[in-house]
């Protein structure tokens, strides 16, 4: 077998591997021995069949497995015998090859590969990334202090509806139970319940003390689209009872309850915790919004000789239902892709990181505490924690998206110490006016789930999600040659 690099030295290579009868023979004629062995061959006993009979019916498909193995390890070989570091898959060059296994005992094949451009990153030289640090308000720290404080607080029956936070359950109808909340009704409904008792009446249009339709639908417990605009559903009923959750006082036994792990003692913590708690809540936006904006800053400013025309061959061949219609228009995206996987790669090789199974295990663990378990010991919940971590582990789908967020938080990291920044601080509303230009229109929707890293669109906003176009490409720029099996195979699949 002989191996010779048509192009060395070029940004893409040519290997032509050449492969003579003796090469294969003996490993071909013991694997047919073998099958004969085992073969059930109708009208002869096992292992009695004619060897002539053995080798027609099975030499062409042990042949081709033979030389495929043979062309794969000696690429891989020679990568990493001469150390080269290639992207993406080489590609078979048919019109060199031969590989005619009717005719001929001696076979050719030849393959294009991209060898990894070479490049450097200077951080000291890159424009300054946009970054935005979210502080509470005082009044988000109020609010969630007030909530805290009536999660733990005393359910209690007022009298009568004051006005205060009340849950009002009311019969209507044929024995309907509704529920109110004082604070989702209109100045309309607010009117006609403030100041009403247990057993008081009441006839109106659900309609009219609603400014939300979905309200409306909550209260007759149908689907919103089942409503009906003619209709106003006027209902009369009474008032079964009046419930409020009264606030906790900030007390030893508020602190306890709140805070058994005793992290939390007095107001003075509870505010500490009320502000991390808050500013952790729009942590994913302000982080992703940086990831975002470090990625176009990079692949916008550091230079990468890609190999375009060789990686255009590649999609044109391995993806299907690419035309050149579609890669002239989407190729723009397709280079941002392989761009910025160089970039990532090159990054976190330099700066070790990684993303282990006890990382994984341990953020797994924390989700479940944080959002489910905060006010037990975590101790006293461990063995129910482990069998929900071990749930999770068991679905791919779920481990592939956490190291995809641990991977990016410590890709932020690294990026955040060694970029310049131009930051800002201020609420979240400040926030969307920093990034939209204009103030946020009424509340502000909790934050959005986070994903995992951005590649940047020709008009300087980030708008591709870098995971959805790998997918879409099934393939990613590696620092390993992944040659496919079937590489000979297809060559034989009529004879087959």
């Amino acid at each position: 077998m002989n191996i010779v690099n048509e192009r060395a030295g070029e940004a893409v290579q040519e290997w032509k591997i050449e492969i003579v009868k003796s090469d294969y023979s003996e490993k071909v004629e013991n694997a047919l021995k073998k099958q004969r062995q085992k073969a059930v061959i109708p009208g002869f006993r096992p292992g009695k069949a004619p060897m002539g009979m053995v080798r027609k019916m099975y030499y062409k498909n042990f042949l081709a497995e033979e030389i495929d193995e043979m062309v794969r390890m000696s690429l891989f070989g020679y990568l990493q015998e001469n150390k080269i570091n290639i992207i993406l898959e080489p590609l078979p060059v048919d019109e060199k090859s031969i590989t005619d296994f009717d005719n001929s005992e001696d076979f050719t094949f030849v393959f294009e590969f991209a060898v990894k451009p070479e490049f450097e990153i200077d951080y000291a030289k890159l424009p300054a990334v946009k970054d935005f640090k979210v502080t509470a308000s005082e009044k988000e720290i109020d609010e969630y202090i007030n909530n805290l404080r009536k999660k733990f607080g005393n359910y209690t029956n007022p009298e009568k509806v004051e006005g205060h936070e009340e849950f009002i359950t009311v019969k209507y109808g044929d024995d309907k139970t509704g529920f109110i909340h004082y604070d989702d009704l209109n100045t309309k409904g607010q009117k006609l319940f403030k100041g009403k008792k247990v057993n008081d009446t009441f006839d109106v249009p659900v309609n009219a003390i609603y400014d939300d339709p979905e309200l409306v639908a909550r209260f007759l417990k149908v689907k919103f689209n089942e409503l009906k605009a003619d209709n106003d559903y006027k209902v009369t009923g009474m008032i079964e009872n009046i419930g409020k959750m009264d606030m906790a006082e900030l007390n030893e036994d508020f602190f306890q309850n709140a805070f058994p792990d005793g992290s939390v003692k007095n107001e003075n913590d509870l505010k500490a915790n009320a502000t991390e708690m808050i500013e952790n809540q729009w942590e994913n936006e302000t982080d992703r919004y940086f990831l975002n904006n470090a990625i176009g800053v990079l692949l916008d400013n550091v230079s990468i000789a890609m190999p375009d025309d060789f990686i255009k061959r590649y999609l044109l061949q391995t993806q299907d239902g690419m035309t050149q219609e579609k890669l002239d228009e989407e190729y723009g995206k397709y280079a941002n892709t392989f761009k910025w996987q160089l970039i990532e790669n090159k990054i976190a090789e330099a700066n070790n990181i990684k993303v282990n199974e006890d990382e994984i295990r341990d953020h797994v663990k924390n989700f479940f505490y944080t959002h489910y378990f905060s006010q037990f010991n975590i101790d006293d919940i461990a063995e129910h924690l482990d069998s929900l971590v071990k749930d999770t582990l068991k679905r791919q789908e779920d481990v592939r998206e956490i190291y995809d967020t641990l991977f990016d938080k410590k890709m932020e990291d690294v990026l955040r110490n060694k970029m310049n920044l131009n930051q800002q601080t201020g609420d979240f509303n400040e926030f969307v006016t920093f990034v939209t230009g204009k103030a946020p229109d009424g509340e502000t929707d909790k934050p959005a789930k986070k994903k995992t890293a951005k590649s940047k669109a020709k008009d300087g906003e980030v708008k591709e999600n870098t995971k959805e176009i790998r997918e879409e490409t099934k393939t990613e720029a590696t620092e390993e040659v992944v040659v496919k099996k079937k590489t000979t195979k297809k060559s034989t699949k009529k004879e087959e």
